[in-house]
């Protein structure tokens, strides 16, 4: 009775599906989809296999959760390589197969071991996993697509990825990655509970918004990076770096409701950037260095300057619009100084 109940429920699940997947299977010869592929199991492309995904194809995952963990366990397990390249017209869709679906439904476009060719994703919109997009000791290489819903949306380690012209929003956390080199393009970060959250990477992230992010919008620790002409605004934090080094120029930095910019041990070169109307530092410094210069500082609520370290910090010449409030050892013997050169006498040209 109960087997007839389960093949009864699950009849409309894979009556309109072009393709089942039940259960542990895998590929090992080159495949194609296209149209409605339903996945009721953990899915394998192995070693040496190429799985193309064809535009307007929808990829459906049935919720399996077998410790009541919140988390889904069916999934794509990627160890040859993955095409799914949609169009504007008709992205390919990574979904849930519940009628009331939630983030955490599925498990994850997972990439292990998928090193030897670049695997792509472009116009993809990935919904209501885990961990939408999961890369270990892989290539990757994703175009204008988009993550929402999910608890994670992407997630990597140790692994070779490009992202251009996305969009993480309303995930429980945007993107998260260790022991990686990563460029970050003209893309959104919007509304997540952590915008960006990296250790021991090389970031280049340029031309994007980081938005709305609960915490923080980047949070980088023991890692080099690049910013370039990025917008940060109304998150808890804009930047937070620890043991850090790197650049960043031509930022807007702006709304966070703590600080613009947090260094903490760090070693970061500050050019060109505008930090206003942040709320309670534009810049505060925790035993940090580095060139700041040529910034404009201005309406940062509490302070425009806060040393909170026992080093002494040197920042070089900026325009504030106004005097700039400096918390440092004159009100506080136990912290390090701050020493400002004569301030700019016009605004430098930063973005709008």
């Amino acid at each position: 009775m109960l087997r007839l109940l389960l093949i009864f429920l699950l009849l409309p699940l894979s009556a309109e599906a072009s393709l089942y997947y039940q259960g542990e299977t895998s590929l090992y010869q080159d495949t194609v989809w296209e149209g409605d592929v339903l996945i009721d199991g953990i899915l394998t492309v192995a070693a040496g296999t190429t799985l193309e995904i064809r535009p307007g194809t929808r990829v459906r995952f049935t919720r399996y959760d077998s410790n009541a963990d919140q988390i889904g366990e069916h999934e794509i397990f990627i160890q040859g390589r993955l095409i799914a390249r949609g169009t504007a017209a008709e992205p390919i869709i990574f979904t849930s197969a519940e009628a009331d679906p939630r983030p955490g439904d599925w498990g994850a476009i997972n990439m292990v071991m998928s090193e030897e060719n670049a695997n792509l994703l472009e116009y993809c919109r990935v919904e209501y996993a885990y961990r939408g997009f999961h890369a270990h000791f892989a290539r990757v290489e994703l175009y204008h697509s988009r993550f929402r819903y999910n608890q994670r949306a992407a997630q990597f380690q140790e692994s070779d990825v490009l992202l251009d012209d996305c969009r993480f929003e309303n995930n429980f956390n945007g993107l998260q990655f260790r022991d990686s080199t990563v460029k970050l393009l003209r893309s959104r970060i919007l509304n997540n509970n952590w915008g960006i959250r990296a250790v021991y990477v090389k970031l280049r992230l340029e031309d994007s918004l980081i938005a709305g992010n609960r915490i923080n919008g980047v949070s980088l620790r023991d890692s080099e990076f690049f910013l370039l002409n990025n917008q940060l605004s109304g998150n808890r934090r804009g930047l937070y770096l620890q043991r850090s080094r790197g650049e960043a120029r031509g930022n807007l930095i702006s709304g966070n409701l703590e600080h613009g910019i947090y260094l903490e041990d760090s070693l970061a070169d500050l050019i060109s950037n505008r930090i206003v109307d942040n709320g309670r530092a534009g810049i505060k410094v925790r035993d940090a260095g580095g060139e700041v210069v040529n910034n404009q500082l201005r309406a940062n609520h509490q302070f425009t300057l806060v040393n909170d370290g026992e080093d002494d910090f040197k920042v070089a010449e900026n325009w504030y619009a106004a005097s700039p409030r400096i918390l440092d050892h004159n009100t506080r013997p136990t912290v390090g100084r701050i020493t400002i050169a004569a301030p700019l006498q016009t605004p430098v040209v930063a973005p709008q």
